[in-house]
């Protein structure tokens, strides 16, 4: 059975879906303009001479899009008090190791600290 360690190229796939989800969030993300409303999301898209992005989504995919944002919105709560909850249990839940650290004092040439004798 594999182990985390032994899979050393999922750390290279990890980065690259990273990399690619941050890229297309901030390359790619555009504005549709309604007239009652507008919709800021962001997808691969060839813009325009404008710089403007020239394509339209139907209501569903609108719908799919506002659904998904609701749930990343919610999720992103409880993913954070999972974290929280993992590193809280991970360090004392631990098994307790005694690790006492003695060093030999038979090798060391120690002698008393200074001190001045007063006569009166």
């Amino acid at each position: 059975m594999k182990t985390l360690c032994n899979l050393k190229w999922l750390r290279f796939v990890l980065v690259v879906l990273f990399m690619g989800y941050y890229v297309g969030g901030t390359a790619f993300t555009h504005t549709h303009y309604f007239p009652t409303y507008t919709i800021t999301h962001s997808h691969p898209y060839l813009p325009g001479a404008d710089g403007l992005p020239h394509h339209n989504h139907s209501t569903a995919a609108f719908n799919t899009i506002e659904e998904l944002t609701e749930m990343y919105i919610e999720l992103m709560h409880y993913s954070f008090l999972g974290v929280m909850a993992w590193v809280l249990l991970s360090v004392f839940i631990q098994p307790y190791r005694n690790r006492t650290f003695v060093r030999s004092v038979r090798l060391c040439n120690l002698r008393d600290p200074p001190y001045v004798i007063m006569y009166q």
